[in-house]
């Protein structure tokens, strides 16, 4: 596309320029067709919380062109991006977050150009963000759009964005434009101790990847169906909050379905039966949720297994670390069954519906352990007081649901607080209401948050259309304001 606006350069995370990219190496779409049953394909801090703003007009759209360097480490990205203003007010300027900086990345902006809309100064780069000055500012319901070229070295180690001999990582990967707030500004948070700062608009994602110097019998794990193309993979992922891929020639995966839902696991080997029972729970679990939720919001689910301690949640697949998988215990008294419930939970309460997760982490993370105990409760209730002791009691949490991950110097704590005392506080809240109108309450939740950044004043809100109960003596015990 021809560029009509100012020509940007500009230099971020000074480093050396590394060694020119290896021709690329043509490699087969390794994504097999799915089936009933599992079938392996081979080798293969700010302002408190403020009610949401109105669902958008115009998601913003995302197209990446990314070439990785897979033997180098190295990733060039071509990418595009048209920012429609959805706000009130005009803006001055537009913010982009560079979160793979923070992530030990080494990222040179190569090229950064208005194609449309407005012209823009490029000031200077701090803590991960980019901003852009523009000439005049962008009405309500004007669109930007963005050109840009950047290159990054991955960082050596297990982490959501990095490499080891076994696996390559790419969460956060390209630069993003974070929600806009009137009052607020920018959520574009700084990161903590513990939990996720990151806030994200839903948009919808074009995103082709080659790949060259690729060990033999390579997989690319993404969260949408591939359409394979010269050299390399497309994809496309609507209504989402982010795209994130993993790749390896160490995986294998097994496949299933859920109804239309296509589901794949990748896994290592010696972890087959471990692969096997997760493939079934992300089964079940999607069709608890969608029963009690509404439908699956997007069309694949992907779990891959990481070498990372813990996980991490994002739309339409899922990182979780190998040592549930080596814990399996061939039953559903294991990390394995309840953390894999609780990621596929996360495509309702973080994909579908948003929030603030640095400010209002009870808003998914309380929602999603608890959905652990619903798929319990569906699938095998006999374990309901396992579940109770395992997961929650047998820790004694204290803290409070609404803190703000800020507000915790230790996993332990933070955990303890938003997620486990959540759990508990929207048990009790389901008493209250009663199951009735309590699930009829989360499924109007799930749909009216689709494709926005709901707040706590959403939250309550909703409730209180649902149920006249008198919960003040509850919200007195689990939060703090």
């Amino acid at each position: 596309m021809k560029a009509a606006g100012l020509l940007l350069l500009c230099l971020l995370a000074a480093c050396a320029a590394g060694p020119a990219p290896a021709p690329e190496a043509t490699l087969p779409n390794t994504l097999s067709p799915t089936n009933e049953t599992p079938t392996q394909t081979a080798s293969e801090p700010g302002a408190g919380p403020q009610p949401a703003a109105p669902a958008p007009a115009m998601r913003t759209q995302y197209w990446l062109q990314a070439t990785l360097d897979y033997a180098a480490h190295y990733l060039h990205v071509r990418q595009e991006i048209e920012y429609s203003n959805n706000n009130t007010e005009a803006l001055g300027e537009i913010l982009l977050v560079v979160e793979a900086q923070r992530q030990g990345a080494s990222f040179q902006l190569l090229r950064l150009e208005t194609v449309a809309g407005p012209a823009a100064t490029l000031n200077e780069p701090t803590d991960g963000l980019v901003r852009l000055t523009l000439a005049a500012p962008l009405a309500p319901g004007e669109a930007l759009h963005l050109a840009m070229e950047y290159e990054l070295y991955l960082p050596r180690g297990p982490a959501l964005l990095g490499w080891t001999e076994r696996q390559t990582n790419l969460v956060d990967w390209y630069p993003y434009a974070p929600p806009y707030r009137a009052g607020q500004g920018w959520l574009a948070h700084s990161p903590a101790a513990v939990g996720e700062h990151g806030v994200y608009e839903s948009a919808d994602f074009e995103v082709h990847i080659r790949v060259r110097n690729a060990p033999a019998g390579l997989s690319v794990a993404a969260p949408a169906p591939a359409e394979g193309t010269d050299g390399g993979w497309l994809y496309r992922l609507e209504n989402a909050r982010r795209f994130v891929w993993s790749a390896s020639g160490h995986y294998r995966r097994l496949d299933a379905r859920q109804g239309d839902i296509p589901i794949s696991v990748y896994f290592f080997e010696e972890q087959r039966d471990a692969a096997e029972a997760a493939l079934r729970v992300a089964r079940e679990a999607i069709e608890v949720y969608s029963g009690l939720f509404g439908p699956y919001p997007y069309e694949h689910a992907a779990i891959v297994m990481a070498l990372f301690p813990d996980g991490m949640e994002s739309d339409g697949l899922f990182f979780l670390d190998q040592h549930y998988f080596i814990t399996y215990t061939y039953d559903r008294r294991n990390y394995l069954t309840a953390l894999t419930a609780h990621e596929i939970a996360h495509n309702w309460w973080f994909g579908q519906v948003g929030s603030d997760q640095a400010l209002e982490p009870w808003l998914d993370e309380s929602l999603a352990i608890y959905c652990e105990l619903l798929y319990y409760q569906a699938v095998q209730p006999d374990l309901e007081n396992w579940w109770w002791d395992f997961r929650i009691q047998r820790f004694a949490p204290g803290g409070w649901v609404g803190s703000r991950i800020y507000d915790h110097n230790g996993f332990a704590p933070y955990v303890h607080a938003v997620y486990m005392r959540g759990a508990l506080f929207l048990h009790e809240l389901r008493g209250m209401t009663g199951d009735e109108a309590f699930f009829a309450f989360l499924r109007d939740y799930a749909e009216q948050g689709r494709g926005r950044i709901m707040g706590r004043a959403d939250f309550f809100a909703l409730l209180a259309q649902h149920s006249d109960a008198d919960i003040s003596g509850l919200l007195a015990e689990y939060f703090e304001d």
